[in-house]
């Protein structure tokens, strides 16, 4: 607790949080850290307070010694009659206020030095000079000051102590004034950071609120920024680069201006943060900016209408000049005639883009607004003047600070306070003209768009034109995005599109008439849609194929999804926004059309592809094709199912793709299992019926891995009705046991079944085989599907083919199964892309640019994505260690700090992500230096003539102070222990604020990098790392621009500088011989804190320890020391983390497609019999990259007929290896066994 006084900043909070979900050490430290903090901040408060209470006790009326709430009671202006009062001189007083007025008016640039004076002899001797207010609302009298400037002081003392508060006033406003300027000719700027000038305003505010009511500050104020604002809005009005006019120009303007205008306000909340209350900052921003938006908006809109009003009339009549050089009040408030005119297309898409410009807008100020509350608990502002400033208001009267009467436009209240979103008034004129032209353009829209369609459909095109759907539709919508179709026919999306552009126009005014006009002009619009769709669906298969009904259940899906979006946007309203019906109505046509389609594909199965009677002649006493195929029906058939998947694929949405081929595919399935148990071949075909259900099931195990969406779903199907995967397995094993009773050898059939059936049997086939995991896949597969990895427990992920196929195999790229394939075993699909890249050829080969660019942006989606990953903290390292190892890249985390040399792609992402805290760590550091340079060590070294200081009165008892001395106390030795001292103590959290896969990162590095042993022993690599990227930074003048809040000094520059020199010297890590200025700046923090930094670089070594990471994974490390993979449950949490990161769904996108176009070199890697991770290639790279704008498109490869012919997935079709086939009967029969009676009885006796 001896430290608290010479060193605050310990103590401060700083923002270094910890991302995504910390670890369990991480958590107990933030909290110890956090109690700490807070205790010592209280030690802090009550030994200010005791101080406090010892120095007002001299000046308190009473026998006892006052509280330290009693104390704090001081500070408010309606307590300062509890003080005694000082009985000072008229002529005295009269005396130094001329003093200080000759002063002003006879030498310039002293006003800064008058008025740190003032604040001085205020601060120091508690004198309260007036400010001149009117009468609170509570009607007390006012207060005599502590300096006895009463009401009864002759008229020349105030006209004197006027004179000066007005020169003084004058040069604050010019200080404020030319900001202003500066802002409107550098929008760019403003809109980058928070304006650097928010302390030094801050500070201006204050000072005037010492020389006026703060009510007065304000409302002065707050007509600077509604001068700012207009300035604003006008400027953008007049300076078109386009040379665009009326609603053009408008609707332009108000987009260019919205940036600017964002960050005004940003600037705003944060400089009346600093001066005003939570209320008081929601009113001035509503005077300020939101009725001066609304008003020049009003203003803006009634000067087109009158533009549009002298081209529509014929006439020419006018409705009456408006002033050019005064905004036009609110629409409602004038009584207007009715104006009859008529809107282009063009002056409504112009009306809607200003819409867009104007909510969004209204959704950035709320967005800021909500900063205000954390804003006011992140305690007082950095400038010291605020607790003065409090002190030192009374309730005198003044004139307002422009000379005149202004009206309290501020509450003083503390009652519930919102914005007030005023612009929609503007519009309100328009919305007769708005809605009829609504309705004509999106009914023309619509005619148009069905002629078009219905002239391509008469021209002898039967397919469907398709255009793909947006993915920025994906954020808009009220659904996921696997349940959005991906193109749909662009007959309806180029009506749809229109839909959605002028929709915000409907929300902007969806409390009149043009709501209800674009709800009933969407009903009718969409009703045509669909009923053209049903009628294209009527059409196949006599006129039009069978691709077109995918094409048709995607667009009525989109549509209902589009309705549904509509419906969420106006359901706010008192109208009804949306009527059920045309949503109903989609619903409707999306179930007849998926009904269509999959009856559709049953039928055709069934009455065409499956019949075939030569193939079915079971009566045939000779061989089919001498036992070298399977029937041509089954054949057919899978290639029919492939054709589906691939029309599903690129039209559907990934979900219900899956749930109709699942549905199809199950159908028939049941047509075969029906034909196959029926079947009475002869002796020779009995190889016939083996071979054609031995295709059956090596086809649907092929395509089961596109049906399901997990490991799970794939081997413990759910159970529950309605499943279609449950349903396919169901199948296949009674397809099994047909294959089985028909076609085994009778030998071993009857050596099975010779003592009957086991008791309990099922009255089902569908139960015979109730195990858990599909028994078929084993007995088909027994290679890919072993008994063991099918008797493991759900979370296992199974092997790392599953996962291949699962990932290259669905109908979109799904976050969980992403990343499962990406931790699996290691990192192994990752380490072998890395691995037999070009990345890792020993070789100088020849890539391309294009090629180098993708395998970049491939490093970085894999660092970015594993590096949030906090429950699987090895997986980043796993994953890169080959690419390290193989590149010799690990010196290259030694020498991070280092700017100036060249580091591959990887460590500029490092390098990213520890810049974090650093950045948060020097932000802090220069906010100290310029405190101590703030305004008390300028204005001091301003000195005073000594005739003003002379006459300030004796019974004042002020002491003017040395600036010497003040120096001295503020010296940079001094400065510089303090930083110190802050930097080691907040290294910890520094630390732990870095995501746990890149501290893993760090540690594998250490172990690598031996040859620097003795430098990182005290402090490990990672902290030697942070060091030096903070000493990198407190040299780099680019760096201390962008964090500090105004300009450096060369006087801050330096100290800096010498504190990050004795950073270096402390880590040994010095160029040259120190000086003997670091030397005192590190004895000293010795001296106060013994061994202090020591023990902080242990404290934050140990966030980096081994202990950490195992402790995190509960102890369970694999074989290699690899991830504990997470199971499936718990990797949802994770991939919705990753998806709402920045760019996280376009890097999971990346590295899928990645993984596709490499599925065959994976896919042989993993399949043989060495360890596919230690090998590498020795010839030309085989991995194809991925880049980030192929990757967004999502779309399947082109269906090649004569591929899919004659292949199962990428295996040939190999029809007379099927007879040669080898069956483990011992192991099928009795697993047949729980066969019902009848069953058993029919299908021998088919034999």
């Amino acid at each position: 607790m001896e430290w608290l006084g010479d060193f605050p900043h310990d103590h401060a909070f700083v923002d270094l949080l910890m991302s995504d979900v910390p670890g369990e050490v991480d958590l107990q430290h933030l909290i110890r850290d956090t109690e700490e903090k807070l205790k010592l901040n209280a030690s802090s408060i009550e030994q200010n307070l005791r101080e406090l209470q010892g120095k007002i006790g001299e000046a308190w009326i009473g026998e006892r010694v006052p509280s330290p709430t009693e104390c704090l009671q001081w500070f408010s202006h309606r307590n300062l009659s509890s003080l005694k009062p000082i009985s000072t001189g008229y002529q005295e007083l009269l005396d130094f206020l001329k003093a200080l007025q000759h002063l002003l008016k006879t030498q310039e640039a002293r006003e800064e030095a008058v008025l740190q004076l003032l604040l001085n002899i205020s601060s120091q001797c508690g004198v309260a000079f007036p400010c001149s207010g009117q009468l609170s609302d509570q009607g007390h009298s006012p207060v005599p000051p502590v300096c006895s400037v009463r009401d009864d002081l002759t008229l020349e003392v105030q006209e004197t102590w006027d004179d000066v508060r007005l020169l003084l006033r004058r040069h604050l406003l010019d200080k404020l004034q030319p900001a202003e300027e500066t802002s409107q000719s550098d929008q760019s700027a403003e809109c980058s950071i928070i304006s650097s000038r928010v302390p030094q305003k801050i500070l201006i505010l204050q000072q005037l609120s010492f020389l006026y009511p703060e009510t007065e500050v304000l409302v002065k104020y707050q007509a600077l920024q509604s001068r700012r604002v207009l300035g604003l809005l006008r400027s953008t009005q007049t300076c078109s680069p386009g040379g665009e006019r009326g609603f053009d120009r408008l609707a332009l303007g108000f987009q260019t201006a919205s940036p600017s205008f964002c960050a005004m306000l940003s600037e705003e909340i944060h400089i009346l943060n600093g001066i005003a209350e939570p209320h008081s900052i929601l009113t001035f921003l509503n005077q300020a900016y939101m009725s001066t938006l609304a008003q020049e908006l009003s203003f803006l809109m009634e000067r087109e209408v009158e533009a549009v009003l002298k081209d529509n009339t014929a006439h020419g009549g006018k409705t009456g000049k408006s002033s050019s050089k005064k905004s036009a009040v609110a629409p409602q408030e004038v009584p207007r005639r009715v104006r009859n005119f008529c809107l282009t297309s063009h002056q409504l898409k112009c009306l809607t883009q200003l819409a867009v410009a104007l909510l969004e807008l209204e959704r950035n100020v709320d967005d800021l607004a909500t900063e205000l509350g954390f804003l006011n608990c992140a305690g007082e502002s950095a400038c010291s003047l605020r607790g003065i400033l409090k002190n030192v208001r009374n309730d005198m009267d003044m004139t307002a600070l422009d000379g005149k009467t202004t009206p309290d436009v501020l509450l003083q209240s503390t009652e519930a306070v919102c914005l007030e979103f005023k612009w929609r008034a503007a519009f309100r004129e328009l919305v007769p003209q708005m809605a009829h032209c609504v309705k004509v353009f999106l009914e023309d829209v619509c005619s148009k768009s069905l002629h078009r369609e219905q002239t391509t459909d008469t021209s002898g095109s039967t397919l469907i034109p398709l255009v793909n759907v947006s993915l920025k539709h994906c954020t808009e919508l009220t659904c996921p995005e696997k349940d959005i179709p991906k193109r749909i026919a662009k007959f309806c999306a180029d009506v749809l599109e229109e839909l959605d552009a002028l929709l915000p126009l409907a929300v902007a005014c969806k409390d009149d008439i043009l709501c209800s006009c674009y709800v009933e002009v969407c009903g009718q619009v969409t009703f045509a849609l669909l009923a053209r769709l049903e009628e294209r669906s009527g059409q196949v298969p006599t006129s039009a194929p069978l691709k077109n009904l995918p094409t048709l259940l995607a667009s009525s899906i989109y549509i209902q999804q589009r309705l549904t979006h509509y419906e969420s946007q106006l359901r706010d309203t008192t109208r009804i926004p949306l009527t059920l019906l045309p949503i109903q109505r989609s619903q409707d046509v999306t179930a007849a059309v998926h009904e269509l389609l999959t009856s559709y594909c049953v039928h055709v199965c069934a009455t065409s592809i499956l019949q075939d009677a030569e193939s079915h002649y079971w009566a045939d006493p000779k061989p089919f094709y001498e036992g070298e195929r399977c029937s041509f029906s089954i054949q057919m058939w899978h290639y029919f199912i492939l054709g589906l998947r691939n029309d599903l694929w690129g039209s559907v949405s990934p979900v219900l793709a899956q749930q109709t081929l699942a549905q199809v595919l199950a159908q028939t399935l049941e047509l075969l299992l029906q034909r196959y148990s029926r079947a009475q071949p002869s002796y020779k075909r009995l190889s016939q019926i083996r071979v054609d259900i031995t295709a059956i099931l090596l086809c649907v195990e092929e395509l089961m891995w596109s049906l399901c969406g997990s490991v799970e779903e794939l081997v413990r199907p759910c159970l529950a009705s309605g499943n279609w995967v449950s349903c396919i397995h169901s199948l296949c094993n009674q397809l099994l046991s047909v294959c089985a009773i028909l076609t085994a050898p009778l030998p071993q059939l009857y050596s099975t079944f010779q003592n009957g059936l086991s008791e309990g049997t099922s009255n089902t086939l569908a139960n015979s085989n109730s195990s858990p995991a599909p028994f078929w896949l084993n007995v088909i597969n027994p290679t890919l599907f072993p008994q063991e990895l099918l008797r493991e427990s759900v979370s296992c992920e199974g092997s790392a083919l599953w996962l291949l196929k699962l990932v290259t195999s669905g109908p979109g790229c799904s976050p969980v199964v992403v990343l499962q394939a990406m931790l699996h075993n290691d990192c192994l699909l990752l380490r072998l892309l890395l691995s037999h890249s070009h990345l890792c050829l020993d070789s100088e080969a020849e890539v391309s640019l294009e090629a180098q660019k993708a395998a970049v942006e491939f490093v970085e989606a894999v660092f970015a994505v594993l590096s949030s990953l906090n429950n699987v903290p090895r997986a980043l390292a796993l994953a890169l260690e080959g690419y390290l190892d193989r590149r010799h890249l690990w010196d290259h985390f030694y020498t991070l700090a280092d700017t100036a040399k060249e580091a591959p792609a990887l460590f500029k992402c490092i390098r990213t992500v520890i810049s974090k805290p650093i950045s948060s760590l020097i932000g802090h550091l220069v906010s100290m230096i310029q405190t101590c340079d703030d305004l008390p060590g300028t204005l001091l070294r301003q000195d005073l003539p000594e005739s003003v200081l002379a006459k300030i009165p004796k019974e004042w008892n002020y002491t003017p102070q040395d600036a010497k001395t003040k120096h001295i106390s503020k010296s940079n030795i001094t400065l510089a222990i303090q930083a110190l001292s802050f930097i080691f103590t907040h290294l910890p959290s520094a630390v732990a604020s870095l995501p746990l896969p890149v501290r893993f990162l760090f540690y594998m590095a250490e172990k690598h990098l031996s040859q620097h042993a003795r430098q990182l022993r005290p402090t490990g690599l990672l902290v030697w790392t942070l060091l030096g990227c903070l000493c990198q930074g407190l040299e780099d003048g680019e760096t201390l621009e962008l964090v500090s809040a105004q300009p450096l000094e060369r006087g801050a520059k330096e100290r800096l500088a010498l504190l990050s020199e004795c950073l270096q010297v402390s880590l040994g890590q010095q160029r040259g011989v120190p000086k003997p200025t670091v030397h005192k700046v590190l004895q000293g923090l010795e001296e106060k804190k013994p061994k202090w930094s020591s023990m902080q670089l242990q404290k934050a070594r140990k966030f980096c320890s081994e202990s950490v990471f195992e402790r995190l994974e509960s102890g369970v490390v694999q074989e290699r020391g690899g991830p504990v993979e997470p199971p499936e449950q718990k990797m949802w949490p994770e991939s919705l983390a990753v998806c709402q990161g920045a760019g996280g769904i376009q890097n999971l996108r990346q590295i899928h497609h990645t993984i596709q176009l490499n599925e065959g070199l994976l896919r042989s890697k993993l399949a043989s019999a060495e360890d596919p991770s230690t090998s590498f290639p020795e010839g030309l790279s085989s991995v194809q990259f991925s880049s980030a704008v192929s990757s967004q498109s999502g779309l399947p490869l082109p269906f090649n007929p004569l591929y899919y012919f004659d292949h199962i997935d990428h295996a040939k079709f190999d029809q007379s290896a099927l007879s040669e086939r080898e069956w483990d009967w011992a192991q099928l029969l009795p697993s047949n066994q729980r066969l019902s009676q009848v069953t058993f009885r029919v299908l021998l006796a088919n034999r």
